[in-house]
């Protein structure tokens, strides 16, 4: 077996076990938190995941590349891993200043304890500050999938253990935060231990986020799509909303997220076959979004029948509210699977990122000025309204593109 297909069956792994321990933990905190801890617990890793995409900043892909070219020389890899890191420490502190800021002025419809800032913090500090960059590079994925399932099995289990009432919602955060940074250190350990570190040059930090800025703004995007439900409805609209929303969005998201491992499989083939024939790359991703769309939409009939039986069986009687938004958000799932599809299969690949990227933004900012329309006086029916048309202008826009544009 290639190590492309090895990394690829790694890769779909922590995938798979990304998305089961949460879908198992859901219902679990959900029983046991009620909707409006549940929704406070919810805005505070929103606010954190938000904020460790900035800290991120992109540097998955464009210090991914570096690595490969500096792969063997320790020299040039030392000083990759200073410039990285000095550039996530300015990162920081501006992210810093910012939690301080929301923090000190208690802003937002949903209020949370001053104290579960440090876990946020914490939160931030481990997935913003993560090696995976450097592990993609060298195409040694095994340790940080293995590890990563590992810990995230473990946090699942102190989750059932220790989490029971309302009361234990810090807790959660705690969990959380503690596996996150054991999940980053160690392997970060072991990449020093690899590379050794360079001198700290803000020239070289200022370049690698240079290098990163519209994979961050593409990467980055996908990432806040993530949390920005709960995010803007705990500040526009309370945890009640954010607590009926978000179970909802979190098994579509889940769903979309399957298609991850398949489509980053396939890239470096779509690469190949760019070089070789632009004209055949495109052949075989139309047939790609055709497979895609065709799968998605019979998904999304049956998630639209089957609502009700599964937010009962995930998460109990007290979510009633969330089955008419689980029949609507649903029929975003094709619309996103196939923009990531035209993303990682032909826009990426042709060195075109810049269409991808842009077309993430609208989405984030439509996402954003609707819901500042919709939210107050729909709640979570006028966020899914704002994730479904910005969703469709989106991914029309990719196709427009993804038709005409020719390399």
């Amino acid at each position: 077996m290639s190590r492309v297909a090895i990394n690829a069956a790694w890769l779909l792994l922590a995938q798979i076990g990304g998305l089961l321990i949460p879908l198992i933990e859901l219902p679990v905190l959900a029983r046991a938190l009620e909707q409006q801890a549940y929704g406070q617990v919810l805005y505070a890793l929103g606010i954190a995941m938000t904020a460790a995409v900035f800290v991120e900043f992109g540097f998955t892909f464009s210090a991914a590349r570096r690595v490969v070219v500096a792969k063997g020389d320790r020299g040039l890899l030392g000083q990759l891993v200073a410039d990285v890191l000095l550039a996530k420490l300015m990162l920081s502190a501006t992210v810093a200043l910012i939690l301080t800021t929301i923090m000190l002025s208690g802003t937002g419809a949903t209020s949370i304890p001053g104290h579960w800032f440090i876990w946020i913090a914490l939160f931030i500090t481990a997935f913003g500050f993560s090696p995976m960059w450097y592990y993609f590079g060298v195409e040694k994925l095994m340790l940080p999938a293995m590890l990563d399932l590992a810990l995230r099995a473990s946090g699942l289990l102190l989750v059932i253990l220790l989490v029971s009432t309302p009361q234990h919602a810090q807790r959660v955060l705690t969990i959380q935060a503690t596996v996150g940074i054991v999940n980053t250190l160690i392997p970060t350990l072991l990449m020093l231990r690899r590379t050794g570190i360079g001198r700290f040059h803000l020239r070289g930090a200022l370049r690698v986020l240079r290098e990163s800025w519209e994979l961050f703004l593409y990467k980055g995007a996908q990432a806040v799509m993530g949390s920005i439900a709960s995010t803007m409805l705990g500040g526009l609209g309370g945890a009640r909303a954010v607590g009926a929303f978000v179970p909802a969005e979190k098994l579509v998201r889940a769903a979309t997220g399957l298609s991850g491992p398949l489509l980053n499989a396939a890239f470096p083939h779509l690469v190949r076959m760019q070089e070789s024939s632009a004209v055949a790359a495109k052949k075989t991703v139309t047939l790609w979004l055709i497979a895609l769309a065709m799968i998605t939409l019979l998904f999304a009939a049956l998630a639209t029948w089957l609502a009700p039986w599964v937010i009962k069986l995930a998460f109990g009687t007290g979510y009633a509210d969330a089955i008419d938004l689980l029949r609507m958000l649903v029929w975003i799932v094709p619309l996103r699977v196939c923009s990531m599809a035209m993303a990682i299969l032909w826009f990426i690949p042709a060195g075109l990122e810049q269409i991808a990227s842009r077309a993430m933004m609208l989405n984030i900012s439509l996402i954003c000025v609707l819901a500042m329309l919709l939210v107050p006086g729909m709640g979570g029916t006028g966020m899914t309204i704002a994730f479904f048309c910005a969703e469709s202008i989106s991914c029309i826009t990719l196709i427009y593109f993804f038709s005409k544009k020719t390399i």
